[in-house]
């Protein structure tokens, strides 16, 4: 009775030992580093093990900033400045590639947590990031990723306000060239709202028509919207109220 009780101890204290082993194996994957530098959207510099290392993030890409091929792109910028105001000069959590990966520019791959949120998540939630670069084994978080992405794009966040921009190849600033990127980009008037593009089209924002029946705006829920020709376009109902606009009857 005794061999048996000693044995089963023993079967008790290496399952444990085990079981720490496995814990300690997955803390050392998560490393606490401060962030000495952001780059663009999706790449931060920080001191890892002494030394400062350029880390990449794991399954998202925003558009470039300074590319030397492909230059700036329309929301590169604004997904700079997101990550710089969130990153830049704090202490954050870093979850290291599975067998520590790293990508072919010697760039150490990572998911990012400030406050114990995700800042892939983060930047999908936005609409300042599509989802990519997906390469088993590291697709821990790619659900939830998908998800943030989905639903920012069922918005028309940013990168999703212009059907097209975004692909499965990448970002395509051609698509805002073609007459489209004024819903995006054209800069409020004395007339408040901003200009809709050649088509007369707003982009899934409120319609201001002018026309016999006076200044009427259309929500995207109404039944005319699809047919209706915008003179103005509006963010929001009270932008439209303001410029003297009233619903549709």
């Amino acid at each position: 009775m005794k061999l048996w009780l000693g044995v089963l101890v023993v079967c008790c204290l290496v399952l444990s030992g085990c079981q720490l082993s496995a814990q300690s194996s997955e803390n050392t994957n998560t490393k606490t580093v401060p962030v000495t530098r952001v780059i663009d959207g999706d790449t931060i510099k920080v001191k890892l093990n002494g030394k400062e290392e350029t880390v990449r993030f794991l399954l998202v890409d925003t558009p470039e900033t300074h590319h030397p091929t492909l230059g700036v792109q329309p929301y590169g910028q604004q997904a700079a400045a997101y990550t710089k105001k969130l990153l830049e000069g704090k202490t954050i959590q870093i979850e290291l590639a599975k067998n520590g990966g790293r990508d072919k520019y010697g760039r150490v791959l990572a998911y990012l947590f400030i406050g114990g949120k995700s800042v892939e998540k983060l930047l999908l939630e936005k609409g300042l990031a599509r989802v990519a670069y997906v390469y088993p084994p590291n697709t821990k978080y790619l659900d939830t990723y998908r998800q943030a992405e989905k639903k920012a794009q069922d918005r028309k966040l940013n990168i999703w306000r212009v059907a097209g921009y975004v692909q499965d190849d990448g970002y395509h600033p051609e698509v805002m060239k073609s007459g489209q990127e004024t819903a995006v980009t054209a800069p409020k008037s004395e007339k408040g709202g901003f200009a809709p593009d050649q088509n007369g089209n707003c982009h899934q924002k409120v319609k201001g028509n002018i026309s016999q029946s006076g200044k009427i705006y259309h929500l995207p829920t109404d039944a005319y919207y699809g047919r209706t020709k915008a003179e103005r376009c509006f963010n929001t109902v009270k932008e439209a109220e303001q410029a003297g606009f009233r619903a549709v009857k």
